[in-house]
């Protein structure tokens, strides 16, 4: 028997470090769960009621509610950016821990229960982190946030913080600024997470109570007078036993969803034991004790017999018999006690569910002149304004993306002389571009609080794409075009030649001729391009035709006076 409940101590009596009670152990100060540890019942853990603000360092709120408006003071959007925490301020937990001590001696806070985020199983289930807002949800058909972002996950461990952003329109920003100032916000914080605890899940009480009592009495009396005897006896036996087995049982592993078949066994097993020891009069508990003799021989004296003295010197006379009184008295008391007592109980864990939420509000009230929390932004301030550079494809050569340039590519750089680092960017036009009717692209880039020229200057690369050529970069190398202007008129580094062809119908009719081919040969970026055909026909009545070609050569370009453009436009005539 005794091995028996060891090895089971052993099965079940181990549980886990730092995980809390679930049947007992729990107080509620100041609106605080606290939790006892398990194994330790001097040590708690603190459930926080609801998540809060994160602070920094310096005790500063890690919060920021921007407004921003347009030039002519209508609100245009607003900025919504906190971070959040689940946990208790240091000097809480003091407090805390002084309170706890007058309802529980030497007890000590050592940290937050250990959480465990929720699984988001459905799509209609929350996750671990919700943030609960009509205005911050860009979700909603017509919503008044642009954007929201979250970092998902709860703020569960120490230390740990939850972030949330969002981008507003003006509807959303102007309700969201109003809403922080009254006493509930439009802005809630859900966590949604659980916590293990141990729970009883079986515990049986075993009680067995044995007594045997046996009493034994006897008296004999004898009494001799002369030669007459008489004797008087009395014995009186008796036996009581008495027993009492009892077994408390509970059993709520069908409810923790935790097996406790193993336990119920064990159960039944030392109840049948105990049931056979109480019950067996030969060697169990009822066993009967060693039997008392009433009268055991000896116990009653004869007649006294004369001495040898007498005989010696009495002679044979006969000496009278003298009065012979005796008693024989027992009394015996054999009692037999036997108490047997087991607990078995059987811990396992259990899911705790923690569903709380923490509303924003009242802080526009607390801190809307502190501009760390509270700031409206002009977006006429010079740091705001940008400036865009438009680039167009000149109009003479948009035909010329169908057969011979592949695409063209700008890219522009602005330099600021305030330290700000470079801001660079890039646009492109190719035939699919330029055929869906998208001849002008824009880049903008930040004023950053400059003004006048240094606002004003930027540089630019161009470069072109033709078919079977290689690339064409202007200005050549690594160098940049630098210039002022708001537009900038792209233009192959080639000319454009126009051919008109002009044909006497008469001579045709002489010569019996009915069409003439005329093919043209011309030099593209350095090597000769045949693709153009012109076709006469006699039976046509006007027979001047133009045909465009393109040639090559930088050195053949007219500038058109616009700085950083050029134009190519000759016309020549030949006579077929």
């Amino acid at each position: 028997m005794r091995r028996m409940l060891i090895a089971a101590g052993l099965i079940f009596g181990s549980i886990a470090f730092g995980q809390v009670k679930f049947d007992s152990g729990r107080y509620e100060i100041m609106g605080v769960q606290l939790l006892q540890d398990y194994q330790d019942d001097s040590a708690f853990y603190y459930l926080p009621k609801y998540p809060r603000l994160a602070t920094n360092e310096d005790g500063t709120l890690e919060f920021l509610c921007l407004k921003y408006v347009d030039p002519k003071g209508q609100a245009s959007g607003g900025l919504f950016h906190c971070l959040v925490e689940f946990t208790l301020p240091p000097e809480t937990v003091l407090l805390l821990e002084k309170e706890l001590q007058k309802k529980h001696q030497g007890a000590r806070i050592v940290g937050p229960v250990a959480l465990l985020p929720a699984k988001k199983e459905a799509e209609d289930q929350p996750g671990s982190f919700e943030v609960v807002s009509a205005v911050l949800n860009d979700k909603a058909p017509g919503g008044m946030t642009r954007t929201v972002i979250t970092s998902g996950s709860a703020p569960l461990t120490p230390g740990s913080k939850a972030a949330v952003a969002a981008i507003l329109n003006p509807n959303g920003a102007t309700l969201l600024w109003n809403s922080l100032s009254g006493p509930t916000s439009d802005v809630s914080i859900s966590i949604n997470a659980y916590y293990e605890a141990v729970v009883t899940a079986f515990n049986a009480r075993v009680t067995c109570d044995v007594s045997t009592v046996y009493k034994h009495f006897s008296s004999i009396y004898n009494s001799q007078h002369d030669y007459t005897k008489r004797q008087i006896r009395q014995i009186t036996d008796d036996l009581q036993r008495t027993g009492d087995l009892k077994v408390e049982s509970l059993d709520r592993g069908a409810g923790l969803g935790i097996k406790t078949d193993d336990m119920a066994k064990l159960l039944d097993l030392i109840t049948s034991k105990l049931t056979e020891l109480m019950f067996d009069t030969k060697t169990g508990f009822a066993a009967d004790p060693e039997r008392e003799a009433a009268v055991e021989q000896g116990q009653l004296l004869g007649r006294k017999e004369r001495s040898w003295l007498s005989r010696t010197f009495g002679g044979t006379d006969d000496t009278k018999y003298y009065t012979d009184d005796q008693w024989v008295i027992k009394d015996r008391k054999d009692i037999k006690h036997n108490l047997f007592t087991i607990n078995l109980s059987k811990n396992g864990t259990v899911k705790v569910p923690v569903s709380t939420a923490g509303n924003i509000h009242g802080l526009y009230d607390a801190l809307k002149d502190d501009p760390r929390y509270f700031r409206i932004v002009n977006m006429d301030d010079p740091a705001f304004q940008t400036r865009t550079i438009h680039f167009q494809v000149d109009g003479d050569f948009v035909d010329s993306f169908a057969d011979t340039i592949n695409f063209v590519a700008v890219n522009l750089r602005k330099k600021y002389k305030s330290g700000q680092s470079d801001v660079t960017a890039a646009i492109r036009f190719d035939p699919d571009t330029v055929k869906k009717g998208t001849t002008v692209q824009g880049i903008t880039y930040p004023r950053l609080a400059e003004s006048g020229k240094d606002m004003m200057d930027y540089e630019y690369q161009v470069v072109w794409s033709i078919h079977d050529r290689p690339s064409i970069k202007v200005p050549a190398g690594e160098a940049w075009t630098s210039t002022q202007d708001p537009a900038v008129s792209l233009v192959p580094p080639f000319e454009k030649v126009q051919i008109e062809i002009d044909a006497d119908r008469q001579n045709f009719k002489d010569k019996s001729a009915q069409t003439c081919v005329v093919e043209f040969k011309y030099p593209l970026v350095g090597k000769s391009q045949t693709a153009r055909r012109a076709t006469l026909r006699q039976a046509t009545r006007n027979q001047r035709q133009r045909h465009p070609c393109i040639a090559t050569g930088q050195g053949q370009r007219r500038s058109t006076g616009r700085p950083g453009s050029t134009r190519a436009a000759c016309r020549s005539r030949a006579i077929g």
